[in-house]
């Protein structure tokens, strides 16, 4: 007996026919991609040491005896493999600060810390996004990377564009007090995060009189990645102006000039300068605190207060109160000693320009 096939079951064997090829199309794009993508491993062994700040030493964490730890640099959709080797005193593990990884991995970040004399390799991943990111010790956050646990992790795009030079800064910033045993609270205590008197970028304590200096040639188009794993927000200003191009490694929709950029904890920019005429220009940092409580209340109240002012106050008087009260604010912010650390500029790099290409 012939059997009539229905218009229904005509459309549900066409239907699996088209699922059928959509997952062999997708089976042989993914060969495709992981057949062109390179597996990277990365091996890091944790060791105990001793740097010197501005007069200061500090006992640090290093990643294979380097600090920061050494650069991680791979193309965006390379496999990545990462194995951590502890070779010091104290427990460790691992977080990829900025980057796509699948959920193994991220519960690996969460729940697994090496003890001393022990090694892991963390469960491969796909790097992804593109841009400039970071690794650190997920093991007690706050105090490993006041000690110098952490690198910068670069994944370069598929469609990178091309620049001349490039440079990678990271900055971080320590307590003094801490480490000569003035403030019993320690690294990295929340409590101490406000009095860290020193800044870094890279290995470089931030004096005034050692900026890093970068070499180029009028008219190269430089690349500057800049991120900050320090407690503070570190302000970078530069009179010639920058385009930010790239914020925690995306693309900015509509990259912006200016000639200074506040970077949060956590946070990484990308910049671009072109090189103007021979000659040296410099980058000046800082410590830009965010306005208190009370400051904030103070500029909310301020023009309310004027609005019930007599209006025939004489001008002289209300430009003087004026003064008065923002030499108050000032002194309140340095202790009155005329010195206020926190918005204190200083050289920080310094950008040496030759000759044409």
């Amino acid at each position: 007996m012939k059997k009539t096939i229905t218009i229904y079951e005509l459309r549900f064997t066409n239907l699996k026919s088209k699922i059928i090829l959509l997952l062999t199309a997708y089976c042989l794009l993914l060969t495709v991609s992981f057949a062109s993508a390179e597996t990277r491993e990365f091996t890091f062994t944790v060791t105990e040491g001793t740097i010197e700040l501005n007069g200061t030493k500090f006992m640090v964490w290093k990643y294979n005896d380097t600090f920061p730890g050494p650069e991680i640099r791979v193309k965006e959709g390379d496999i990545v493999k990462v194995k951590l080797r502890n070779k010091s005193s104290a427990k460790h593990g691992m977080f990829f600060h900025g980057l796509y990884v699948n959920p193994r991995v991220s519960i690996q970040e969460q729940e697994i810390f090496v003890d001393p004399d022990y090694e892991y390799t963390y469960g491969e991943f796909i790097a992804k996004p593109a841009g400039t990111h970071l690794y650190h010790c997920s093991w007690n956050m706050a105090e490993h990377l006041s000690r110098g646990l952490y690198g910068a992790f670069i994944v370069e795009a598929k469609n990178e564009p091309k620049y001349d030079k490039e440079f990678v800064y990271i900055l971080s910033d320590w307590n003094s007090k801490t480490e000569k045993g003035d403030d019993h609270l320690g690294a990295g205590h929340p409590r101490s995060m406000l009095d860290n008197d020193i800044t870094t970028i890279n290995e470089r304590a931030v004096t005034g009189d050692n900026p890093i200096v970068m070499e180029a040639k009028k008219g190269e188009r430089i690349r500057m990645r800049l991120a900050n794993i320090g407690h503070l927000p570190h302000k970078i200003r530069f009179a010639d102006g920058f385009l930010i191009t790239h914020e925690d490694g995306y693309l900015i929709t509509e990259p912006k000039t200016q000639d200074s950029i506040t970077i949060y904890p956590g946070k990484r920019h990308d910049i671009v300068i072109t090189a103007g005429n021979p000659g040296k220009m410099t980058f000046y940092h800082s410590v830009n605190m965010p306005k208190s409580a009370g400051e904030r209340l103070a500029e909310l109240e301020s023009p309310n207060k004027q609005a019930g002012e007599h209006k025939h106050e004489h001008p002289k008087a209300s430009h003087d109160s004026s003064h008065d009260e923002h030499k108050t604010v000032h002194e309140s912010l340095d202790g009155g000693n005329g010195k206020n650390n926190a918005a204190r500029e200083l050289p920080i790099l310094v950008l040496d320009i030759k000759g044409g290409k």
